[in-house]
């Protein structure tokens, strides 16, 4: 049993004889529809729903239509890139850990000193009401 041949798949490039392998463009197809439309500067939604496809489709074909990868722009694979940034250390620098827990130590301090802020100004509210009602 074969996979099933995708008409959307890229051609591939037959590294010894320079020509192109896969299936031709047709221009009676939707994505050639979608290539001439997108010729004219229409946006991927209109053209969608013009030829009666997803958007999907039309950034698809648009994709493939540019050709090679800009210079410098590699395809890149499935996971995360080497030297990612994001890589889990072994241990937080103690300075990072320290300034974080200053940031917590500082806004606990600040909610202290609006709570009791606000308190006073609740009990002048409360004496005010109580003259009044009195």
């Amino acid at each position: 049993h074969h996979p099933p041949i995708s008409q959307n798949a890229p051609m591939k490039t037959d590294v010894k004889t320079q020509k192109r392998r896969g299936r031709q463009p047709d221009a009676s197809s939707k994505s050639g529809k979608i290539r001439e439309l997108l010729a004219t500067g229409m946006s991927a939604t209109e053209i969608a729903k013009k030829v009666g496809c997803t958007p999907a489709l039309v950034y698809n074909v648009k994709a493939r239509q540019s050709g090679a990868p800009a210079a410098g722009a590699q395809k890149r694979g499935p996971g995360r890139p080497k030297g990612s940034k994001n890589r889990p250390s072994a241990a937080p620098a103690a300075s990072t850990s320290f300034a974080g827990l200053d940031a917590v130590l500082d806004a606990v301090r600040n909610s202290e000193r609006e709570r009791t802020r606000l308190r006073a100004a609740l009990e002048k509210l409360k004496a005010v009401v109580d003259d009044v009602l009195a």
